[in-house]
């Protein structure tokens, strides 16, 4: 049976893990996105993760915990993934659509999936840190994932942008990204940077795609413990008490594993819009408090939603449920 310390470690290297993939994914989204105020975000983006890295990694030196092997995979992905990884996968990144804007897009929507599996990681840290009694370490997690939801934030409003370009562009013929024009782009057509980068995507890809897999991993583990010991059953009763989020997290790592046919028809019933922002997020108090404030059409959503989601007696009991049932 785990101690109180080795569970917070745990989750501590799976927030740092995760930060490690997505420092990644940055680099390579950089090196493959023009000049201009998006690629600067995504600069400024990456040294936020980078400093987080350095505050998870700070909280524990100060638990005792050096890097150990289980995580070694991530610091590789780390040690090798500056420009020398960024480089590699160029090729793979320039082939994901038609136009610069798309490709583009394409990878801002792999960033907000990334971003979405670190906020998850740091939601799980603070209320396991919580919950073991470590305060220190809740509160970290708190901030932290204050900053990973400003970055998703960030990142769904860039999704809007760049979803616009694509049209833009692929419709209007008004193109804004000139991918051939990208310094990292540019440098592919020298024969001996060629040459050095077949034999770098080899190793870099293998690297990538354990940061990647081990991220979304990491991310189904922590919405659902001992998510890969337990029966399809068992993951399907776990699945009414998640969030859409949570149910994201699940379900693309499901299908990068088992990709289990009951699962995700599960977790397709369960896919909805909540009943207003940040639902998922209220406790039973607030949302009751809520309650009281909107009108009928909301009620009878909660409602719906409660019955297929968490079916939580202390809301679907409320008094103001049971008078917009009774109207």
């Amino acid at each position: 049976m785990a101690t109180v310390r080795e569970k917070v470690v745990q989750y501590l290297q799976d927030a740092r893990a995760a930060e490690y993939a997505l420092t990644t994914m940055l680099a390579v989204n950089i090196a493959v996105t023009p000049e201009g105020d998006y690629r600067r975000r995504l600069e400024s983006q990456r040294q936020r993760s980078r400093e987080r890295v350095s505050r998870v990694s700070d909280r524990l030196g100060e638990l005792g915990v050096r890097r150990s092997i289980r995580h070694l995979g991530m610091d590789i992905a780390r040690v090798t993934g500056g420009q020398a990884v960024a480089l590699a996968t160029v090729p793979v990144q320039l082939l994901r659509g038609p136009g610069g804007e798309e490709r583009v897009l394409k990878n801002a929507r792999d960033l907000c999936a990334a971003t979405g599996v670190l906020d998850a990681n740091y939601r799980a840290l603070a209320q396991i840190a919580h919950t073991c009694r470590d305060e220190r370490t809740a509160k970290l997690a708190v901030d932290l994932q204050a900053q990973s939801e400003e970055m998703l934030s960030e990142c769904y409003a860039s999704l809007d942008r760049l979803a616009e370009a694509v049209v833009f562009a692929e419709v209007e013929g008004e193109p804004v990204y000139q991918i051939g024009r990208i310094g990292a782009v540019q440098m592919l057509g020298l024969p001996q940077l060629r040459e050095s980068m077949h034999r770098l995507r080899d190793g870099a890809a293998d690297v990538l795609q354990f940061a990647r897999r081990e991220a979304v991993r990491q991310g189904a583990r922590s919405v659902i413990p001992d998510y890969d010991n337990l029966s399809v059953e068992q993951i399907r009763d776990w699945l009414t008490r998640l969030s859409q989020l949570e149910l994201a997290t699940v379900e693309a790592y499901e299908r990068v594993t088992l990709n289990r046919i009951p699962i995700l028809e599960t977790i397709q019933k369960l896919h909805g819009a909540e009943p207003w922002p940040e639902y998922d997020r209220m406790n039973v108090g607030e949302i009751r408090a809520r309650l009281r404030e909107v009108d009928e059409d909301q009620i009878r959503a909660v409602l719906d939603y409660e019955r297929g989601h968490k079916d939580r007696s202390s809301i679907l009991n409320a008094p103001e449920v049971q008078v917009a049932v009774a109207a």
